[in-house]
């Protein structure tokens, strides 16, 4: 398996995992179908196999990142409110108001920390911005030093609580471990004990233990960003294959498409493109198009 096969897997893993989770998201673990249909049912009005925003801002992230050969934090703004400004089927409540109010011609540096300031800590830790950082891991992979302020930059474009961008900079880490080929237990235990001292970094704890297998990640949640890392690391280094930990994550309940997107790009990378479920990925749309999105990354994933 080749930096390529892994880079092209974590991108396509993504979108499975969002299109996977996405009819059945915000239920209750107990409502889910079991077993799981995989990319059969619609999502809102969208046909099955379905993606949702984690995907569509990904794919900003991904074409942001070959169009610029590095991060551009203003080039990507600009690609969201292109995609917000379309009127998309679905958008994450804190990140929808702070892209209305830079439409609306705030400025973009504060409209993010202004919005957090109404809000406060206890509604504005979401993951609207870990759902779809795993392309940074990719383009950095070989680079992964700089993630330790990348990350939190990508992050407080929408979401600046300390907790998002711990979570945004453990994920990409992971992801550019993976990329590189480094053993998975070796990956993720590096990469969550990068982020242990960092805000939230008590929270996380579980993180770890999840890694050694002493503490299993259950229960809903709402959009957690922590909890959405957690059982994507959970399902990193669980011994099942794609399918199965996909499955899993979703059947959690609580944010299913965004918990199987972020764990869908870590599997992805652990597996390649060669590793996810050939059926899904028959399903999946527009598969070929997230497919080229990732493979125009692969240069800047290999530069060092």
């Amino acid at each position: 398996m080749d930096l390529a096969d892994r880079v092209v897997g974590s991108a396509l893993g993504l979108a499975l995992g969002d299109a996977l989770g996405a009819p059945f998201e915000f239920l209750r673990a107990r409502n889910v179908p079991d077993p799981i249909p995989a990319l059969e049912r619609p999502w809102l009005s969208e046909p099955p196999g379905s993606t949702t925003d984690d995907t569509a801002m990904a794919r900003n992230l991904m074409r942001s990142l070959a169009a610029q050969q590095r991060f551009d934090p203003d080039d990507l703004l600009e690609r969201h409110l292109e995609w917000f400004r379309s009127d998309p089927p679905d958008v994450g409540t804190l990140t929808g108001r702070v892209l209305r109010r830079i439409a609306a011609g705030e400025d973009a540096a504060t409209a993010a920390q202004e919005i957090w300031n109404e809000r406060g800590p206890e509604v504005s830790a979401g993951n609207g911005s870990v759902m779809y950082c795993a392309p940074l891991g990719l383009a950095y992979a070989n680079r992964s030093d700089e993630l330790g302020h990348l990350a939190p930059a990508l992050s407080a474009l929408t979401h600046v609580d300390g907790r998002c961008m711990t979570a945004v900079l453990a994920v990409t880490l992971g992801v550019a471990a993976l990329v590189r080929g480094e053993p998975t237990n070796d990956a993720a235990r590096a990469a969550l004990t990068a982020v242990e001292d960092l805000e939230g970094g008590e929270e996380l704890e579980f993180l770890v233990e999840a890694v050694g297998g002493s503490r299993a990640i259950d229960g809903p949640d709402q959009g957690f960003c922590l909890f959405t890392a957690g059982a994507a690391f959970q399902a990193l280094v669980r011994p099942g294959d794609v399918e199965t930990e996909l499955r899993r994550v979703v059947s959690l309940g609580g944010d299913t498409d965004t918990n199987g997107a972020v764990a869908g790009a870590l599997l992805g990378a652990r597996d390649g493109a060669n590793g996810l479920p050939a059926p899904w990925l028959q399903r999946l749309r527009d598969a070929e198009a997230i497919r080229a999105d990732a493979e125009a990354l692969v240069p800047l994933a290999g530069t060092q």
